[in-house]
């Protein structure tokens, strides 16, 4: 299946954020429909199809919110008129930090080191 730009169209809401399943994890966008213009930056933006288009009504659909990149926030950034919302980065943080994923990043890394190494 592809998506209106030709794009394969993956299903990612079945995989985990640094353990958490990532239907627990409500980041995803949400369209302000009354600001929306319709431009269709968010679709051509973004990489991992989370959105459809409705072209009855030229606007954009959030079809795959799961699919959307924890943190990314880049179709509300490219948004002209700021129709594109997320959660508050507090709660992105506060996830963030109960998952202990700073400590797992740094220990990812440090594994990987120790990996290069011994192929020196």
């Amino acid at each position: 299946m592809k998506d209106v730009l030709g794009r394969p169209i993956k299903d990612l809401s079945m995989q985990e954020w640094w353990g958490i399943p990532r239907r627990e994890i409500n980041w995803y966008p949400q369209i302000d429909y009354e600001r929306c213009i319709g431009c269709g930056l968010c679709l051509v933006t973004c990489g991992r199809t989370v959105y459809d288009w409705d072209f009855k009504n030229m606007k954009p659909i959030v079809a795959r919110p799961y699919n959307c990149m924890i943190g990314c926030d880049t179709c509300a950034k490219m948004c002209p008129k700021d129709a594109i919302l997320f959660p508050p980065l507090g709660y992105l943080r506060k996830i963030r930090d109960n998952a202990k994923v700073v400590l797992k990043a740094r220990q990812k890394l440090l594994e990987i080191k120790k990996n290069i190494n011994s192929l020196e």
